[in-house]
């Protein structure tokens, strides 16, 4: 359960750039027909239940998708990898380290306890969903059949769809002969587009990522471009000359009576106030700024919904010798997970120990490993060492980039112990 809890996490931090980047596309899509916005969102879904995407230039994002390792309360000296140094150096200095005398890693024993506060909060949520979801639905059956999946109801103020296979519309009474065309074109729009099905996808979604604002402001803002949406469909189909009295529908819906107990599994004519002034204020928008929309939201969603490519044979030296670290009597450093082709790594590392006598000799490390070609993409690797008995310990690296140029990269491992100690907090 804890490698799910972590895979749900680093789906949630990928899913909040992308949400917070929505949002912001919704300013400039303002103008822009509101299914657009609508549309958008399946990407933020994307982004929050599938924990792979495919790998292309036109990534958006600037961080590695899986930033924490699902083996990261394992690590002796737990890191992540986000792809951006100083973001890694930042938040894997305040991780807790290992402790030769502890049974468990402190990581562990937090992750443990992250992972049951997660899955009780996912199954208070989905309970709520079903039994509020059961609940209005029996308080419906006093509605009265009036044709088809439409029925009337005295304990409602404003209509909703109710229901998944067998959506229902229901409508409160006393609707005029005008409204009461109006708003079936709406809730009918809603099941001709399966938004009753979305609603209760997103609501799961929002079930596994309930520790997270942005996940909740998503689900929100969904809803209000899904109704503005479906308003817009129906000025579409009927003409701009009914916004007066459309409008006033929907302010007499607002200024109603009270719904008994809503469920977030049934919607109806929610966010009111903007959908009115959207109504009162609506053009059909000129076809440049609909292509000029449709362009961004196409891009928006190739550049969230893919991942960045692997590393540059640069970049993954960098990360390589940014990840020594000195603890315990130990040199650890990690192949980093990003660069495709691990076997290409050829890593000397070597030095000479000194004798009381006077003498020296020369100390090779992991030679097997290096001429196996055994090195593995996101493992640790340790070299165990006495620092007083050494006069020099360097680590060579050599790794071809995409022309099949070789690059060098030479560390002084015993210079460097004072920097890397102070990374690892020791």
């Amino acid at each position: 359960m804890d490698k799910l809890f972590l895979s749900v996490l680093n789906m949630s931090l990928t899913g909040a750039f992308v949400i917070a980047a929505i949002c912001l596309a919704r300013l400039p899509l303002k103008k822009a027909p509101k299914i657009i916005s609508y549309a958008l969102w399946a990407v933020a879904g994307f982004r929050l239940v599938f924990p792979f995407s495919i790998e292309s230039v036109f990534s958006l994002l600037p961080f590695r998708a899986a930033p924490i390792p699902t083996d990261i309360a394992m690590q002796p000296i737990p890191r992540i990898d986000s792809g951006i140094p100083f973001v890694n150096n930042a938040v894997s200095s305040v991780l807790p380290a290992a402790a030769p005398v502890d049974s468990v890693n402190p990581l562990q024993i937090w992750t443990f306890i992250g992972s049951w506060v997660w899955i009780i909060g996912v199954a208070v949520m989905l309970i709520y969903g079903v039994v509020s979801f059961f609940i209005l639905k029996r308080k419906m059956r006093s509605a009265a059949h009036i044709e088809a999946n439409i029925y009337e109801a005295e304990n409602i103020k404003s209509p909703f769809v109710l229901g998944v296979f067998m959506a229902r519309i229901y409508l409160p009474v006393g609707l005029s002969e005008h409204e009461r065309g109006y708003i079936l074109l709406h809730e009918q729009t809603h099941i001709r587009r399966c938004d009753h099905i979305v609603k209760f996808a997103a609501y799961f979604v929002l079930c596994l990522h309930w520790f997270n604002p942005l996940a909740w402001v998503a689900f929100l803002l969904m809803g209000a471009d899904m109704e503005m949406s479906c308003d817009e469909r129906v000025m579409k189909e009927l003409g701009g000359g009914i916004s007066d009295d459309y409008s006033m529908s929907l302010v007499r819906i607002a200024t109603g009576r009270r719904i008994l107990n809503g469920s977030p599994l049934a919607f109806g004519e929610g966010g009111m106030k903007e959908r009115v002034k959207r109504v009162l204020k609506f053009q059909k928008p000129s076809w440049v700024i609909i292509a000029a929309a449709v362009a961004a939201a196409a891009m928006l969603s190739v550049g969230f919904a893919v991942d960045r490519m692997g590393i540059s044979a640069g970049a993954a030296i960098e990360r390589l010798t940014d990840s020594i670290i000195y603890a315990d009597g130990e040199i650890r450093f990690q192949i980093p997970a990003g660069y495709p082709n691990a076997e290409n790594w050829n890593i000397h590392i070597a030095g000479r120990a000194g004798f009381g006598d006077g003498f020296s000799t020369s100390v090779h490390y992991l030679e097997e490993e290096n001429e196996s070609h055994a090195w593995e993409a996101g493992k640790w690797y340790t070299v165990p060492i006495e620092v007083r008995s050494l006069s020099e310990l360097r680590m060579d690296v050599y790794l071809p980039d995409e022309t099949g140029h070789i690059l060098e990269r030479s560390v002084d491992l015993l210079s460097g112990q004072t920097d890397a100690e102070r990374r690892a907090g020791q």
